[in-house]
């Protein structure tokens, strides 16, 4: 009978797996099934063996004589007999009993050894009663852990790849040993992949086939100290530089190398440079010369009238001189910051064309030379621009043609389609070389170096960003020596700009 005054968790019998009470009364401690089986199975054995032996013991010594003390020997050795017989038959017990047992050991051995070797899709069994149960909970969860864990840094891997992939800069990565660990598609384009040679001094080589490179990177590794320099490639300024990777205890791991193309930089500030100082000769000079006209003036050393009058005009000269580049200065930095509206409607170019020439008839007589137009402009179609600038656009390619010809003529000319009008401003003067063609448009650019005081060197300039702004287009062909012609389009109207 259960003792009535016995609690109802005292008297239960605890179940596979269920905690039993320590000897100190503290916490109950935890058995598997795999425990308590080998427990008990043992306590079985001893039994078992002990019993027999006994039993066989005590059988042989009661059918034997007493008076016979020899055979007590006998008796041992058959209860030793039975106690071997006993201990084999309880082991052959223990292994049918106790494999049941061990297959969850097993499979959670197996479900381990995957999870090492990568498959972190396998999952161990959790069925299984007491600690083996607890254990596949807890390979489980390092399983789901390492998976979220190995996800996330996927992620992060491919996420830093498309960012390095997509860099216009390009990235190589050594490691100590300088071997290359990491390169983007990038650097392909500032240099020439080598092929492969039998006896290449340094397989890096065959990557960027610059020796100077290299030892940046071993330097960097060497000494720990980012390095920053220029170098030259396929017509291109690369800069390099070159900073250290340093591992979680402060040792040099390798080095990262960032090659960006600053070519277009370096030629924006070597046209800045050359502005600044192209703009400071055209200042000088004028003022140089008022200077020279000025002192002697004040001091009296010009005492005829005539003299006078003479320096008077000569400073007036330069001052409009000096006038006109400020204004030419203003008008371009306008064009080429988009703050100068330009108004376009329907024009007729036969007043424009005509007007201009008329006006410098006499000037190109002065200099001995013939203005013609060769196109009859009164048949020309009615075209879409404004007239000022139109007319600004003939005034500075007819006056040039007349300073840079010496003799000969100068025509105006003129095609048109259905599309737009060519207009034609040929010349017969001194050519341009074909290695200043590409640099006419240029600010203070000038051909004839030798008569720079011909003008300052911002018309061209100028014509060029008034065609950009009213989206026409303006070349120049020309020959050293036999001359040049400057041609530029005007569109005719649309449907659209003539309601």
């Amino acid at each position: 009978m259960i003792d009535p005054r016995r609690s109802p968790e005292a008297s239960a019998e605890p179940r596979d797996g269920a905690s039993l009470p320590s000897a100190g009364g503290g916490k109950r401690k935890k058995f598997s099934v795999l425990v308590r089986r080998a427990a008990l199975l043992a306590a079985i054995a001893v039994a078992i063996a002990v019993a027999v032996g006994l039993s066989v013991f005590f059988a042989a010594a009661a059918l034997l004589p007493a008076a016979e003390g020899i055979a007590w020997v006998p008796a041992l050795i058959a209860g030793a007999a039975a106690l071997a017989a006993g201990f084999v038959s309880v082991r052959l017990l223990a292994d049918r009993l106790m494999a049941p047992a061990f297959e969850p050991v097993k499979k959670l051995k197996d479900a381990a050894v995957a999870m090492s070797q990568g498959d972190l899709e396998i999952r161990a069994d959790e069925t299984a009663d007491g600690e083996l149960g607890e254990l596949g909970k807890a390979v489980n969860n390092l399983a789901d852990q390492l998976s979220r864990n190995m996800y996330t840094l996927i992620v992060e891997r491919n996420r830093l790849r498309n960012m390095l992939n997509g860099l216009s800069e390009g990235i190589v990565a050594i490691d100590r040993e300088g071997k290359i660990t990491h390169t983007n598609p990038a650097i392909t384009k500032f240099f020439t992949r080598q092929k492969l040679a039998i006896h290449l001094p340094d397989p890096r080589m065959k990557l960027i086939d610059d020796k100077s490179v290299w030892e940046d990177f071993d330097a960097v590794i060497r000494t720990g100290e980012p390095s920053t320099r220029n170098l030259n490639a396929r017509d291109m300024i690369l800069r390099l530089t070159i900073t250290p990777i340093v591992d979680e205890i402060g040792s040099i791991a390798g080095a990262v190398g960032l090659f960006s193309d600053i070519t277009q930089m370096e030629r924006l500030e070597r046209t800045r440079r050359e502005y600044v100082s192209n703009v400071s000769h055209e200042l000088r000079t004028p003022l140089t010369a008022m200077r020279a006209l000025v002192e002697p003036l004040s001091e009296g050393m010009v005492t005829e009238e005539a003299d006078r009058q003479r320096y008077y005009g000569i400073i007036l000269r330069e001052i409009q001189r000096l006038a006109r580049l400020i204004n030419d200065q203003l008008e371009l930095s306008r064009l080429q910051s988009g703050t100068l509206a330009i108004q376009k409607s329907v024009m007729a170019l036969d007043d424009v064309v005509y007007d201009v020439c008329d006006r410098y008839t006499t000037i190109a007589k002065e200099h001995g030379l013939e203005l013609k137009v060769e196109t009859d402009f009164t048949q020309c179609p009615h075209v879409y621009a404004n007239a000022d600038r139109v007319e600004q656009m003939l005034i500075i390619l007819v006056d040039n043609a007349i300073k840079y010809t010496e003799q000969g003529s100068v025509s105006v000319s003129g095609d048109w389609d259905d599309e737009r009008v060519v207009i034609h401003v040929k010349d017969t003067g001194i050519g341009i070389e074909e290695v200043d063609l590409p640099y006419v448009f240029d600010r203070f650019y000038k051909v004839d170096k030798a008569h720079s005081g011909k003008g300052s060197g911002l018309g061209l300039s100028i014509a060029k960003e008034l065609l950009k702004r009213m989206d026409e287009d303006i070349w120049v062909t020309s020959e050293k020596g036999v001359g040049t012609e400057f041609s530029f389009t005007i569109h005719l109207p649309t449907k659209e700009n003539e309601d």
